[in-house]
């Protein structure tokens, strides 16, 4: 059906009300040409077609004219009664089944599937299909909207997500669809084919749905970058193998953070601000030594288990879902039998977060000082968590969000942070010295490729001049400040990545640069290298001759 235009469904569906309702007209119209009439002269007459269809035409809708162009002879009246008993109800069926279609749950969802095509055959700029308006994806769509380098298309077959998504008034507007994402005729219709779709993102919480989204991806376009959500086993490894770009598993991601904060509080701060913090080390960042408790059941629990094993953590493994089915989590002999009172730290990592708030309620009345570490599934619970002044919060949503922006916005994030997780303890800390002394505690974090686009001017003096980081960020005006940018990474164009890089490295046309930055610093450095005159003026010192520039360009 959503392959038909509106036009031709429209009359698919009123086909039996168009053909009784104009064999209702095309009879009367016949009857009243052949129907002698009498004039004003007593002579007889025929009704022409025109006078005949103009006659049953306000008959049939009860308008009533009256008898025209002279009163009706009896042969005539008689027509005139059978156009009345026939066009009248052919009408109100015919208005009937109008009624229908127009409140027909299908013949609705076409008129909007076609209305959706329109929208994003209308998009011009490169866009991002996002599969299922979760609570992550609502995220995902928040901080892509807010860089606006990307349209965005949503496809969910929750009616009530939709219209949720409808009511937040995005500016510019994102064509959404109650559909499913799984049907490769969906996924045309939300322009997957277009060269201006860039990503595919699917975030469901239902593992197999986006496995099947992500296969009909990849075989409709294999030039699409996907993004998908795994929370199974082999999940991650299926989805890989079927060409899926960047496979979110937050499970893994969770780990991961855990084992940097056991390593070191400064590593897991770093990879923290990757993620949408700041680089303030505060208390919760530093995990105690000591016996742990681990409440969790399924693949969570056995990927938290691998990594204290890996980090040589004594712990008491429960699998609170099994062991307590008839009981509460608020038991508190259950937990003094598993060794509350000596233990240093508790994770409640359950798939319910009624459970995990019990669980740390009971653990803290009975040890006030344990250290508590929580699995949120449902981001509205946070002020409850909050509330128990919980150490440490990870939101499984806000996780999925950030991992998936980062790979569109900011790829280079995840070489940086697997080449800081090898360096030593003294590495990291003059690491995250490094950003906070020359930018702050909060710097913004973001990734440019030098082209002409983004960087006009040095992308063409790179052409003929060679030029170090350096010469770029440190006193550019010869005015004793240096702007307060960090190049955390530079990815070549043949793909080689170089960590940390110096000030005497040389830049290249088509590098990306990873940066930690402040707003008005890189407003400046926006402007050095756009600038022709104004790059001259840093590289040399004095400002340029007009059309005297390196390439001998005579016109700007």
């Amino acid at each position: 059906m959503n392959n038909e235009s509106s036009i031709w469904l429209i009359l698919r569906k009123l086909r039996t009300p168009l053909i009784i309702l104009n064999i209702a007209h095309a009879i009367p119209v016949l009857l009243f040409t052949l129907a002698p009439g009498i004039d004003n002269n007593g002579q007889s007459y025929y009704l022409s077609f025109f006078d005949a269809m103009y006659i049953v035409a306000y008959t049939a809708t009860t308008i009533g004219f009256g008898e025209i162009p002279y009163a009706f002879s009896y042969p005539q009246r008689l027509v005139m009664i059978f156009t009345i008993y026939s066009t009248v109800p052919a009408w109100l069926y015919a208005l009937g089944s109008i009624i229908a279609l127009v409140q027909d749950k299908s013949f609705i969802q076409a008129l909007k599937m076609n209305a959706f095509r329109r929208s994003v055959r209308r998009l011009q700029q490169e866009f991002i299909i996002i599969c299922g308006y979760t609570d992550a994806g609502k995220l995902l769509i928040d901080k892509i909207n807010k860089d606006n380098f990307y349209r965005i298309i949503v496809i969910d077959k929750n009616e009530e997500k939709i219209e949720a998504l409808k009511s937040e008034l995005y500016m510019p507007s994102i064509p959404s669809i109650v559909a499913d994402a799984s049907m490769t005729e969906v996924l045309r219709s939300s322009g997957i084919l277009s060269p201006h779709c860039k990503y595919l993102v699917t975030l469901f919480d239902d593992d197999q749905l986006n496995l099947k989204i992500s296969v009909r991806a990849r075989i409709l376009n294999d030039n699409i970058k996907i993004i998908s959500r795994s929370g199974v086993k082999h999940g991650g490894e299926n989805l890989t193998n079927i060409g899926v770009d960047h496979v979110i598993d937050i499970f893994s991601i969770i780990a991961r953070r855990i084992d940097f904060a056991l390593k070191s509080p400064y590593l897991f701060n770093l990879l923290s601000w990757i993620q949408g913090g700041n680089l303030h080390v505060s208390k919760s960042d530093v995990l105690p030594d000591g016996k742990y408790i681990v409440c969790s059941r399924g693949r969570f629990g056995k990927t938290i288990q691998n990594t204290l094993d890996k980090n040589n953590i004594h712990y008491t493994y429960l699998d609170i879902n099994k062991e307590i089915h008839e009981k509460v989590a608020s038991d508190q002999d259950f937990f003094l039998e598993a060794g509350i009172m000596d233990a240093s730290c508790i994770i409640a990592g359950t798939n319910d977060d009624a459970i995990n708030l019990s669980i740390i309620a009971t653990a803290r009345a009975l040890n006030p000082k344990i250290f508590a570490i929580v699995r949120e599934n449902e981001l509205e619970e946070r002020s409850l968590f909050s509330h128990l002044r919980v150490d440490k919060i990870f939101v499984l949503d806000q996780i999925a969000a950030l991992d998936g922006y980062n790979y569109i916005d900011r790829p280079m994030t995840f070489k940086f942070i697997d080449g800081i997780a090898s360096f030593d303890k003294e590495q990291i800390v003059s690491t995250l010295l490094r950003i906070t002394d020359k930018v702050n505690k909060r710097p913004a974090l973001l990734e440019l490729e030098i082209t002409h686009q983004t960087m006009y001017a040095l992308a063409q003096f790179l052409k003929h001049t060679a030029i170090t980081i350096g010469q770029l960020l440190n006193n550019p005006y010869r005015n004793g400040h240096d702007l307060e940018i960090v190049i955390l990474g530079i990815k070549r164009r043949n793909g080689e990545f170089i960590l940390l890089p110096d000030d005497s490295i040389h830049i290249e046309e088509h590098d990306h640069l990873l940066f930690a930055t402040t707003l008005p610093s890189l407003e400046q450095f926006t402007t050095i290298v756009n600038h022709y005159y104004e790059l001259y003026y840093v590289l040399n010192g004095v400002e340029a001759q007009r059309f005297k520039l390196p390439w001998k360009q005579k016109n700007f």
